[in-house]
């Protein structure tokens, strides 16, 4: 049987979740409604991510695209594939391994890439402009302890 104290400790946890979890949904929402207009087209949030991880100048392998944007090779091919159809990014061959596909911007891309990263900039100013550099550093400090906890339990419970 479990204490009265554990008991109230693990509810006190679980309506903490529930209040932060109902913050995230509407601050991502808030982040997300203003990335859709940032391409000029409907883009998701996969795309967005592949998007801001490439550098203007990099030429990174699906790969090495897929880590640095934390996507799986599926949805990042659908991205590449509509940034491609869009004169976005372009795909090249490895000249020392032909099974390897190397992405990188257009020119087209490159322009588009700076106008999103200074709208991200601006909208993030915007909406976590109300905090200082110590609570920037404090929710960002914050964030990485609770994702660190969350991940704990989510693979201990698999």
């Amino acid at each position: 049987m479990y204490k009265k104290e554990t008991i109230n400790e693990l509810i006190e946890i679980e309506m903490r979740m529930v209040e932060v979890r109902d913050l995230f949904t509407s601050i991502s929402e808030k982040m997300m409604e203003k990335s859709v207009g940032i391409l000029r087209f409907p883009v998701t949030a996969y795309q967005l991510k592949a998007m801001t991880a490439l550098s203007e100048d990099s030429l990174l392998s699906m790969g090495e695209l897929c880590k640095m944007a934390n996507v799986k090779m599926p949805s990042l091919t659908e991205v590449v594939d509509r940034f491609e159809a869009e004169g976005i990014l372009k795909r090249i061959r490895d000249t020392k391994d032909r099974r390897v596909v190397k992405v990188c911007f257009t020119d087209k891309g490159k322009k588009l890439h700076r106008d999103v990263l200074k709208r991200r900039v601006d909208e993030l100013t915007h909406l976590f402009g109300s905090l200082n550099k110590r609570e920037r550093t404090l929710l960002s400090y914050s964030l990485t302890n609770v994702a660190a906890l969350l991940t704990k339990i989510t693979e201990q419970s698999t």
